[in-house]
């Protein structure tokens, strides 16, 4: 019994022993190859492939319809601010500067003070100086001497009336004048001052101080600073 069943075990492992081996060695000598696989399928792609391009020939080309008259002629809606229509990028002209004069107007204030300001009136004043007590007066004077003080400067004007009466001027200044005026003894200057006392010898500030070229005859050109 054991025999018979011995002999079977050894057949079954024989015969599949030799179908490993045929397999194995079919395998080595005659491998697959991917292109034998590709003619099952690739045929029936093609074919549907060739089926669909034949749908697509059979089918009527359809020609686009021109929209209605209506629609052509349709106007544009009117451009508001809300929508605004896209204008073209442009290149924007470079800006032209064009020089023009300025003239500078005075002040409203500066227009008071000048039309507050008492001109030409050298023999009113020299005659009767407390008249003028808070005034602002502006005259032509001849330079006599400029002298430092500890507050700037104090200058000394002459003055000749028609009756060849010589009055003399005293007029402080802090804020005018430079550090070295160019003053000369003789020459005619245009002067406006304050007034605060009413007298000729103390008490006038200068707020102007011009020279008006001219000169007396006995100016010597020499230097008023003393």
């Amino acid at each position: 019994m054991n025999f018979f069943r011995l002999r079977v075990i050894n057949t079954l492992l024989f015969f599949v022993t030799g179908a490993l081996i045929g397999f194995i060695l079919k395998e080595r000598f005659f491998p697959h190859k991917a292109q034998d696989l590709q003619p099952r399928y690739q045929p029936e792609y093609a074919a549907s492939q060739t089926e669909e391009e034949l749908q697509r020939e059979e089918e009527p080309v359809l020609e686009a319809e021109e929209p209605p008259a209506a629609e052509q002629e349709k106007p544009r809606p009117a451009r508001t601010q809300k929508n605004p229509e896209p204008e073209a990028e442009t290149e924007k002209p470079a800006p032209i500067l064009i020089e023009t004069s300025v003239v500078k107007e005075e002040a409203p204030a500066e227009q008071e003070n000048d039309l507050s300001v008492i001109k030409g009136s050298q023999d009113d004043f020299f005659s009767g100086p407390a008249d003028y007590l808070g005034k602002d007066l502006e005259m032509e004077l001849q330079m006599i001497t400029a002298r430092r003080t500890q507050r700037g400067w104090r200058l000394n004007f002459v003055y000749s009336g028609p009756d060849k009466k010589v009055d003399y001027l005293y007029v402080d200044d802090t804020d005018i004048l430079p550090e070295k005026p160019d003053l000369r003894i003789g020459y005619v200057y245009r002067l406006r001052f304050h007034c605060s006392k009413g007298e000729t010898a103390s008490g006038n500030t200068l707020t102007l101080l011009t020279p008006t070229g001219g000169k007396a005859a006995w100016a010597t050109g020499l230097s008023a600073v003393e």
